[in-house]
């Protein structure tokens, strides 16, 4: 930041008053070419201060080292807020109103201002028309998690920052503020997305609740009376095989209507073998003539939420089993970007998708069986958001793929 002329010259008319302090500047000035300016670039103070320290002894010299020490300390100082990635600005008060007198690089990149706004009312380049929070008064606020304000680029974007200012008083009671946004526009977006998902998985489990756990009400009651009805072992070793189903389903119900209600993230995965996971899946869906083939899953963990996990597995296998061959072959293995694993997928050897449903396989409802539920890749795409990753069919020529990546893979 630059210095002007009279505020060098009051730094030296503390200690020999004001008419030698113009005097002994003004020749440093000249001795150097730089008579009749009114602002002194960081080096020229320097070169300013050095002149008057070889010149003059005592208090004089004094102010001038604490000068240039001071001068040094704050280029440190902005060259460290120059690398901040976050947009950094510096203003001093006048009439309780911020004037720019610095920027960081990444303030010009973020709000489009160079370094022609110094000197011009930040509240002027940044507040939307609509915002109150402006002069002093937010500069002043003290936070440790910083304000949420709306700020205005220079094409008129209007954006959600957290502000964190700090503010420090000057020889002569001057204020000047330091203040730090970080962008937090896309974290708000997403977080209305969240919302918007988290409505829709409200709507859907109510469906689910509906749809799925009356029928398995009345199933359940039918239990009851089978066994009442019967001393054949045989007939209950079958009914107890219905029951442990019933359990599975009503588990089933429960953690979508968890998933649903409590939001779709998995906050806290665990380390989970992929390996175990595909055997739970593979072992909960009635896969009859299928075939099982894994690839690469041996010592494989993933971050995860190992219930969450099985659940769309089993409903890729079952996918994959009720549109396979008749006799399918399910392969489940590891998605590599180069050597590394990025991913994991379930394939099936079937007709494949037709290219027309092709993008409606994930739309809630869907399905391309009448008997089917329309549930299952919805189910699929919800858990998967639920981690962070991405789900898709893949293009290939034969049977049907769904891919799952940006999978966090453990070491």
């Amino acid at each position: 930041m630059n210095t002007d002329h009279e505020r060098l010259v009051s730094k030296f008319s503390q200690t020999v008053g004001v008419e030698r302090a113009e005097a002994l500047v003004e020749e440093a000035a000249e001795t150097i070419g730089l008579e009749g300016e009114d602002q002194y670039t960081p080096y020229e103070l320097e070169d300013l201060c050095s002149v008057i320290a070889d010149r003059y002894e005592g208090y004089i010299a004094l102010v001038a080292q604490e000068i240039r020490v001071h001068q040094q300390a704050q280029q440190r100082f902005e060259a460290l807020l120059e690398r901040i990635s976050d947009p950094v600005v510096v203003v001093e008060f006048e009439d309780n109103e911020p004037i720019v007198t610095w920027l960081n690089p990444a303030f010009q990149e973020t709000f489009g201002y160079g370094s022609a706004a110094v000197g011009t009312s930040l509240s002027a380049l940044i507040v939307p028309g609509d915002d109150s929070a402006n002069g002093i008064d937010h500069w002043l606020v003290s936070s440790d998690n910083g304000q949420e304000l709306r700020r205005k680029t220079a094409d008129g974007d209007v954006r959600t920052f957290i502000f964190r200012p700090v503010t420090v008083t000057r020889e002569g009671g001057r204020v000047e503020g330091y203040g730090i946004y970080v962008d937090i526009t896309e974290r708000k977006r997403r977080e209305c997305m969240l919302e918007n998902q988290t409505e829709q998985l409200e709507q859907f489990a109510s469906v689910v609740s509906h749809d799925l756990r009356n029928p398995l009400n009345v199933a359940q009651g039918h239990l009851v009376l089978a066994r009442e009805h019967t001393e054949s072992s045989r007939v209950l070793d079958h009914l107890e095989a219905v029951e442990e189903s019933h359990d599975r389903m009503s588990a089933l119900i429960d953690s979508l209507l968890t998933l649903a209600r409590d939001g779709q993230r998995v906050d806290d995965p665990d380390s989970v073998s992929l390996e175990h996971v595909v055997t739970a899946a593979w072992a909960h869906v009635d896969t009859g003539d299928a075939t099982l083939r894994t690839e690469s899953l041996e010592d494989v963990c993933i971050a995860a939420d190992e219930s969450r996990l099985i659940q769309l597995l089993e409903n890729l296998v079952r996918n994959s089993v009720e549109h396979g061959s008749s006799s399918p072959t399910v392969r489940i293995g590891l998605l590599r970007k180069e050597t590394d694993p990025v991913g994991f997928y379930v394939e099936d050897d079937g007709p494949g998708v037709p290219a027309d449903d092709r993008d409606r396989i994930f739309t809630h409802g869907f399905s391309t069986q009448d008997s089917g539920t329309g549930f299952g890749l919805t189910i699929v795409e919800t858990i998967a958001d639920a981690h962070g990753w991405a789900v898709s069919l893949a293009d290939i020529d034969d049977g049907a793929r769904f891919d799952v990546t940006a999978v966090e893979f453990q070491p």
